[in-house]
């Protein structure tokens, strides 16, 4: 998670690593100063005054991959409304979508409406990127949203002015972050208490008690009231207001995300119009929420005609090798699957007719992590396919969607309900395969158990057993139910159809495999072509039958614990 530190590494060569100019890092200030003018008039809730009332801010000049960037740090206090509960097992969620969350966590309690303080001091920032050059930006812009777990009391957040690293001001960007702002979007990145039961956040009900176990997991006012102010810098800086505002949120922000989209009038900005013109929902946690919402035995949700014309455009990827069991009470249509409640999203809003407005795309060998935070996926044993190489189209797809009405691909899954799509009980539009799954020289698997967020890698030696996870319990690399040998790379590809008997794996073999699966992905649309040309430089280099390096390639080993 963590790059090469400068301060081992002089300036101007740490500068040179990062992709920001020497000058630009030279530069970096750090006094603050206020940034009350971009904040709007707050919003009535029941007689209270409600949103940002303070705001501060650090500005720092960079340049990512030649592009002259502004990056705005902003730290706000103010308050942030919702509904939870008293009891039940996510009577933290401080909610603006209270039919979804207790609806499904069978939380039949009262629901009490609530009023939370967020403080800079504490972490409620957003990082605010655009281009320096107006003729530089595509008119738009992305806010994003973390999920669950983050908090100042246990390190997750910082004090809003020290999430800047002034020798490398860019080191907090994921690789989705940098597809965003290569694309020529302005970019948001929203922090927020996510982690409940701490104490961090103290909130006031509508009967007058307080709570301090409440957190903002599935607040959606805060995060438009963050991406409002942001909305408000853009115009100023960059002469206009965003045409479009896209949303991406992974884990409890996906749910974030479907909440918004699900809930009337949650997605209604103070002009009537939609405040999220599309949704891109990555990995929503525990699979959820789901479209549904019971009324005296009913499901009363997408009903109408006007329901379904106010849902924007959503994609939601299912990352398929993040599988847990999701311990919450809950009604009979969830399930406690993750995987089940993501596949029976798309399935429901299927059946509800939003097809026109929603896809699913299902990835193989992905855990719930796409790797976003390493630069080459790796940290020790951990070891995970490159999901940009995908989000980069999905990105795309979301935009060309909204702005053209160009529809993107239709969902894929190996779920036969949804991959099935003429009904001949074969699938047709299978989950999407990475080349390194569709051509393997070995097996990705979570790690360091079957239900971590994680993966690793397991290769095809032909040398010792199938390794063991951190729980002991083996990796089933060639799918047989049972510990045994690894195979070699020609066994695995002679077992999965990849090669006929008596053949052996050989290098035109493996780089034409290679080549068709990523030429398959560009066909249907999930990779640029300047993915398929890396996959096609890729597959003329490297071991076709890797040695064992590691721990976690002795097959007899267990895998270290962490």
């Amino acid at each position: 998670m963590t790059s090469t530190s400068c301060s081992v590494i002089p300036l101007v060569c740490c500068a040179l690593l990062y992709g920001f100019a020497p000058s630009d890092a030279l530069a970096q200030g750090s006094t603050s100063k206020s940034c009350d003018e971009f904040l709007l008039a707050p919003r009535d809730v029941q007689g209270k005054k409600v949103g940002p009332t303070s705001c501060l801010q650090v500005e720092t000049p960079v340049t990512l991959d030649g592009k002259a960037l502004t990056r705005l740090d902003f730290g706000l206090d103010g308050t942030a409304e919702g509904y939870l509960t008293k009891t039940g097992d996510y009577k933290e969620y401080l909610t603006n979508a209270p039919d979804l969350v207790f609806g499904q966590t069978s939380d039949p309690g009262p629901r009490f409406l609530g009023f939370a303080r967020y403080e800079r001091a504490k972490g409620a920032s957003m990082t605010i990127i655009l281009p320096r050059d107006r003729a530089a930006w595509n008119g738009k812009m992305w806010v994003t949203v973390h999920g669950r777990g983050a908090s100042f009391k246990d390190g997750g957040l910082k004090v809003w002015d020290k999430n800047l690293n002034p020798a490398d001001p860019i080191s907090d960007l994921n690789k989705y972050d940098k597809l965003m702002l290569a694309k020529g979007y302005a970019l948001v990145k929203t922090r927020r208490t996510s982690a409940e039961g701490l104490g961090e956040i103290i909130t006031t009900l509508e009967d007058g008690t307080t709570v301090d176990y409440a957190a903002f997991n599935d607040t959606a006012s805060y995060i438009k009231d963050f991406a409002e102010v942001a909305e408000n810098v853009v115009q100023r800086r960059l002469g206009q207001a965003p045409a479009r505002t896209y949303f991406y949120g992974h884990s409890a922000g996906a749910r974030i995300g479907r909440g918004i989209n699900y809930t009337a009038e949650v997605n209604t900005g103070r002009d009537g119009k939609p405040f999220f013109d599309g949704i891109l929902a990555d990995d929503g946690a525990a699979g959820g929420w789901l479209p549904i919402v019971m009324k005296d035995g009913k499901d009363v949700l997408f009903t109408t005609d006007a329901e379904k014309a106010r849902f924007v455009p959503q994609i939601d990827i299912s990352h398929q090798n993040y599988n847990n069991i999701w311990p919450a009470k809950r009604p009979e249509y969830m399930s406690d699957s993750y995987l089940a409640n993501k596949r029976s999203n798309a399935r429901i809003l299927r059946d509800k007719g939003l097809t026109s407005k929603h896809r699913m795309y299902e990835v193989r060998s992905i855990s719930h992590s796409g790797g976003e935070s390493l630069p080459d996926g790796r940290r020790g044993e951990i070891q995970i396919l490159d999901m940009s190489k995908l989000m980069d189209r999905f990105i795309d797809m979301l935009d060309q969607w909204v702005e053209k009405g160009v529809a993107p691909p239709a969902t894929r899954s190996d779920w036969i309900e949804l991959g099935d799509v003429d009904r001949n009980g074969a699938i047709e539009l299978p989950g999407l395969a990475f080349p390194d799954v569709a051509c393997p020289l070995g097996v990705y698997f979570p790690y360091p158990n079957s239900t971590a967020g994680t993966t690793s890698f397991a290769t095809f030696t032909g040398e010792g057993l199938e390794p063991l996870d951190a729980n002991k319990v083996f990796v089933d690399m060639n799918r047989n139910g049972v510990w045994d040998f690894r195979e070699t790379p020609t066994q695995a590809w002679q077992r999965l159809g990849l090669l006929p008997a008596g053949q052996s794996l050989t290098r035109e073999k493996y780089a034409a495999c290679v080549q068709g699966a990523a030429e398959h992905l560009r066909k249907d649309g999930f990779f640029s072509d300047q993915t398929v040309a890396w996959y096609v430089e890729q597959a003329k280099q490297g071991d076709l039958q890797p040695k064992r390096t590691s721990a976690l390639t002795k097959g007899s080993s267990v895998l270290r614990r962490r």
